[in-house]
Formats: C-alpha cells, sequence, structure tokens
C-alpha cells in the first residue's frame, strides 16, 4: 500500500517537536494547570511552558497542605518569579489562603497564576536534564528552585567521636585553667 505521508501527518494531528537537549533556556511560561496527583491527595502545580524550536517538559511545584508556612512563602516566590511584586504576591497568598477548603485554595491559585501569566507573560530561565527516557526541567532561580539527580549530593559531616579520633594526641602541658 502506498502512503500518502504529507496526507498521513497533516491528518495525525499535533505538531511534533523535539524535547530541549539538556541546558538552560530563557522561555515564556504559557499556562498552569494545578491538579489533584497520586492517591494521597497531593496538589500539583505544572507550569506549562510556551514551544519554540522545541517543546519543553513541564515544570511542577507541588501545593503543600503538610506545611502551610513553606506553601505561603514559596508562592510568593513563584508569583515574585512570574512578575508580581512581593506586596502583591502577598495579597493574592492571602486571598488565596482565604478560601478555606483545600480545593478552594488549590482552585484560587490556579486562578491568580492564570491572571498573572496572562497579565505579565512571563519569561523565565530554566534548565531542563534527561531522566530516564524523558526530560524534567525546573526553574533556575534559587528562590523556587527544587533540587533534581545532579545537584550538588548531600555531604555527610563527619562525627565528633571521627574528628577527636582523626587528630594527633597533644602530650605537651597546656595552659588550661581546669
Amino acid at each position: 500500500m502506498a502512503i500518502n505521508w504529507g496526507e498521513a501527518e497533516e491528518k495525525a494531528g499535533g505538531n511534533f517537536k523535539d524535547y530541549a537537549p539538556a541546558g538552560v533556556y530563557k522561555v515564556k511560561v504559557a499556562g498552569i494547570d494545578i491538579h489533584e496527583a497520586g492517591n494521597n491527595g497531593s496538589i500539583a502545580q505544572d507550569f506549562k511552558l510556551a514551544e519554540d524550536d522545541y517543546q519543553y517538559p513541564k515544570i511542577t511545584h507541588w501545593l503543600s497542605f503538610k506545611n502551610e508556612n513553606w506553601r505561603f512563602v514559596h508562592n510568593r516566590a513563584l508569583m515574585m518569579l512570574l512578575g508580581a511584586t512581593k506586596e502583591d504576591a502577598q495579597k493574592a497568598v492571602e486571598l488565596c489562603e482565604s478560601k478555606g477548603t483545600k480545593e478552594n485554595i488549590a482552585k484560587a491559585y490556579q486562578q491568580a497564576y492564570e491572571r498573572l501569566i496572562k497579565k505579565n507573560s512571563p519569561e523565565v530561565e530554566i534548565e531542563t536534564w534527561p531522566d530516564g527516557k524523558y526530560s524534567r526541567a525546573d526553574f533556575t532561580s534559587t528562590s523556587v528552585r527544587m533540587s533534581h539527580p545532579d545537584d550538588e549530593p548531600y555531604q555527610k559531616q563527619d562525627s565528633a567521636e571521627d574528628i577527636i579520633d582523626s587528630g594527633d594526641a597533644i602530650t605537651d602541658d597546656l595552659d588550661i585553667p581546669f
């Protein structure tokens, strides 16, 4: 069977682009989708990025209901990254948080971010990196960045005993007053 490949590509739908290779890019934030993810009630904030020569993976940050102070501060920082002043971001977070229930708070954040993105058309710096056969991304700003596998691993601190045991024994008299 002879296939008309031009017609097949057109009717297949979608304008498929390669994902951006690992690296740092300046991109526009195109939208946000706030939704429940998984079975434990976690709320994901998926920031969608505008395509250019590439498509970019969404950036997921969490709307934590286990640590509300972190939620307040993190969302203020995200809003500031997207162009809000500190004062406006604080007012928006307070308004969102005043909605009472988890579902209403999530809906309020959805609306607030949509308005902010529409008003500012924010351009942000992101980093992409491979994650198995897929690609992941996050903002590069240290005010909001979540860690990823290539970040510097946590360095275990030596215990006090390890430090003392590795030192040389002092044999001369010291002027210690006790």
